[in-house]
């Protein structure tokens, strides 16, 4: 462009001679000078910007994908190489997606951070909504649902504790893994499944906070995700945990020793996908929506379903029926349950009194 602005400034002192030459009046002449500067600026606005447009709208794209760590299979192994196969021969132009996992509270504050993800996949309507405090993401662009999963309850192989609803994790003794609420989405959706089959059942606030200080009273180890709290579990660590059927079924197609036990009254985890507007460019864009509309596309629903995950909307399929789930809704949506169940209660009265031992002296007591 520097050609051209060379040109356009020597054209402009011509342009500001000849008028001189003319013996125009400075008043007039200034303002057709004006005009003109201003046409021919807006000429070359126009032609500069199609032209950027055309280079974008023909050349590779790459997505950045930040997703929370369950994820992680479906993702990589399936929905991704299927779209890039898709995009490419729709558009005729090259894809990459590049993907960051971990626990979905960690990465929306990362993104708040300006971590450059094009799309963000989170645990939770919770951590997308702290996009838009964080203006990374619109208060107009809505996250939408493209998956479900109910929240279960892993045990030992055969059960022996014995455990068949979360009132049995309250019992005094066990010894409890848990996705941590602060990093985890799974940590949260497990707070909400915890309280709110006690107060579902009893319609009684108070008795429902009482199990949930209960079952916290047992639990021995933290972990920033579901998947690390699963990793735990797997190398001997605590009796049980509660975490996502995707997950548990995943670990069972792995052959990982365990059971699962679905609480006939628990909460349905839906997980949400939302462009960072922040971060997403005009050229990434189309891509980025795209790669979301796949999410919700009938190919898109089947990679998930064969990833253990419930379909976002309609029948469950081949998955065991659910006999007394409830949503986030039931508890007020998640601005209230969030404010009133995590940072209130868990936050500010369980997480100070938790008695927490190491991973290392819990497996060593493990084995010996």
């Amino acid at each position: 462009m520097k050609w051209s602005r060379s040109i356009l400034f020597r054209g402009w002192s011509k342009f500001l001679e000849f008028g001189a030459y003319l013996g125009l009046r400075t008043q007039s002449w200034q303002s057709l000078a004006s005009w003109g500067l201003g046409t021919i600026l807006l000429v070359m606005v126009i032609f500069y910007g199609s032209r950027a447009g055309l280079a974008g709208g023909r050349g590779p794209v790459k997505l950045v994908v930040y997703a929370f760590s369950t994820q992680e299979e479906v993702l990589s192994q399936s929905i991704f190489p299927a779209f890039e196969q898709v995009w490419e021969a729709e558009t005729g132009r090259e894809l990459t997606i590049e993907a960051v996992f971990g626990p979905s509270g960690t990465l929306a504050g990362q993104i708040n951070l300006r971590a450059p993800a094009d799309v963000a996949l989170l645990s939770n309507e919770q951590h997308a909504k702290w996009l838009k405090v964080g203006r990374q993401v619109k208060w107009a662009t809505q996250p939408v649902i493209v998956s479900q999963t109910p929240m279960v309850i892993i045990t030992r192989p055969g059960n022996p504790a014995g455990i068949a609803g979360f009132d049995d994790l309250a019992r005094p003794g066990l010894c409890l893994l848990h996705a941590d609420p602060r990093s985890s989405g799974a940590g949260d959706w497990a707070v909400l499944a915890e309280y709110g089959s006690k107060f579902l059942e009893a319609d009684d606030s108070t008795a429902a906070r009482q199990q949930l200080r209960a079952i916290w009273a047992n639990v021995r180890l933290l972990a920033p995700s579901a998947r690390a709290t699963l990793t735990l579990f797997e190398l001997g660590a605590g009796e049980a945990l509660v975490t996502y059927e995707q997950d548990a079924r995943l670990a069972l197609a792995r052959d990982v020793p365990l059971e699962i036990v679905a609480p006939p009254r628990t909460i349905v985890a839906q997980h949400v996908a939302v462009l960072v507007d922040a971060n997403v460019t005009p050229a990434e864009r189309p891509a980025a929506q795209a790669l979301i509309d796949y999410f919700l596309s009938e190919a898109g629903q089947q990679a998930f379903s064969q990833y253990q995950l419930r379909p976002a909307s309609g029948p469950a399929g081949t998955f065991p029926p659910l006999v007394e789930s409830f949503t986030v809704e039931a508890l007020g949506g998640w601005s209230q349950a969030y404010a009133d169940l995590v940072e209130a209660l868990w936050q500010q009265e369980i997480e100070p009194r938790l008695a927490l031992d190491s991973p290392i002296r819990v497996l060593e007591a493990k084995g010996e």
